[in-house]
């Protein structure tokens, strides 16, 4: 029978509030006795979902197996369109032209902060299973913050950003875990010993398109994240003296060869470099290690350890960036309960750790407690975290951010000084 084929899989309890109104199939539903037949006395329908994965990326693997089991149990269609990283530019413009979705995603804070118009808030919804007790706190809390305590989105596949490191070209350069850099200046110490070992590897390596990591998280470290943010909203750089120390700061690890000579290089050049021991330490979100692993064929022991703390500066190490991709459920679609349905069973469960494990990320049900062994340093400093960052602690926020880009790049290839790097953002606007 298909309840004990779906067994560990889904608990068809989940899906008695779609059969409103098939009562008779509702208790067979919720004592797992359904026949295989049973799908076809439901009223053929179907979910239109718009997906921002590719096909054949892992992740689309695991949903589509989600979406053939649901079908199965309720004969309700998940209708798949794989956009890509594109949904973020495409949603927008399909839903104001009146095109029927019914269920997307995207990142975590872009759903709430940018699509947020068109969402429904799903708090009573999800209170019928309790849903929100396996959403980690922190990122219930920004979701909840960013929609003035709506539930918007549904995260899955989290992360948190870091600094990874090949801890056996670590070790081969006489460093132990009492070298784990929690200052700016123990970093470049640490960088240092790497650069005169006779290991063969650069101390650290970058690609362009993350280098507002690197900025972003030395900016909120000396002034906070919503500080941060009020000098990108209100193009303030050349009046704080701190954003021009951080300019300083992420030039230098550039100018002295603590950066691979190849940094900023394109996507994924730089982090590949981890892979073929050409450098030790990226950082990176915690996808980074499995697409190291991947590109370069390796097999890596890695470290982790936060971005550390300068001199005077307002937050330490217990500040992470960390956030999730998210299910959101447009406010005109007519099968809400349905694409809840179907969204938690990713999110959770057996489904959450098919993901985990395919794609080596951090679980997003909180009753899956074991992380992938890539990452699983990184675990312990969830306690740790106090402060949640956004994506580059907000960089990612200002409206002129190709230009800010632009003016990283220059900055780290040597191409222009930290005070011309300050002026350039301060005339941006």
């Amino acid at each position: 029978m298909v309840a004990e084929t779906m067994e560990g899989i889904f608990s068809m309890k989940k899906w008695k509030s779609i059969l409103v109104g098939l009562s008779c199939l509702s208790i067979l539903l919720a004592a797992g006795e359904i026949p295989a037949s049973a799908s076809d006395e439901i009223p053929e329908q179907s979910i239109i979902y718009w997906s921002m994965w590719e096909e054949d990326e892992p992740q689309a693997e695991v949903i589509r197996e989600a979406a053939d089991a649901y079908q199965e149990a309720t004969g309700i269609s998940v209708e798949i369109q794989w956009k890509g990283r594109e949904i973020r530019s495409l949603i927008g413009p399909a839903l104001d032209a009146g095109e029927e979705i019914d269920l997307f995603d995207d990142d975590y804070q872009r759903m709430v902060q940018e699509h947020g118009i068109y969402l429904t808030d799903l708090k009573k919804i999800a209170a019928s299973v309790d849903y929100e007790k396996h959403v980690m706190p922190i990122l219930l809390e920004q979701i909840e913050r960013w929609g003035k305590d709506k539930l918007l989105t549904m995260p899955y596949q989290p992360y948190i950003t870091g600094v990874w490191y090949n801890k056996d070209l670590w070790e081969k350069a006489g460093l132990t875990d009492e070298d784990i850099p929690e200052t700016w200046q123990k970093l470049l110490r640490v960088c240092r010993k790497l650069k005169i070992s006779d290991i063969g590897a650069s101390p650290m390596a970058c690609d362009s398109a993350y280098l507002d990591l690197l900025f972003g998280y030395q900016l909120a470290r000396y002034v906070g994240q919503d500080q941060a943010v009020r000098i990108i909203k209100n193009d303030t750089w050349d009046q704080v003296p701190e954003a021009l120390q951080a300019a300083e700061d992420i030039r230098t690890l550039f100018w002295t060869g603590y950066m691979s000579e190849i940094s900023p290089a394109e996507f994924p050049e730089g982090q590949n470099q981890i892979g073929n021991e050409e450098a030790v330490m990226f950082l990176q979100g915690s996808w980074g290690p499995n697409e190291v692993m991947e590109n370069t064929h390796c097999d890596i022991r890695w470290g982790f350890f936060p971005w550390p703390s300068v001199n005077d500066g307002v937050d330490g190490t217990e500040g992470l960036m960390a956030g999730a991709q998210g299910f959101g459920i447009t406010d005109r679609s007519e099968k809400k309960q349905e694409a809840f349905d179907f969204a938690y069973s990713i999110c959770t469960g057996e489904n959450d750790m098919k993901i985990t494990d395919a794609v080596q990320s951090v679980p997003a049900d909180t009753e899956n407690a074991q992380w992938p062994e890539a990452i699983a340093e990184a675990s312990d400093y969830l306690d740790k975290m106090k402060k949640t960052y956004m994506w580059a602690a907000g960089l990612e926020t200002a409206d002129y951010k190709d230009g800010l880009q632009r003016e990283l790049v220059k900055l780290t290839k040597l191409e222009e000084t930290p005070e011309e790097f300050i002026e350039n953002l301060s005339n941006m606007k």
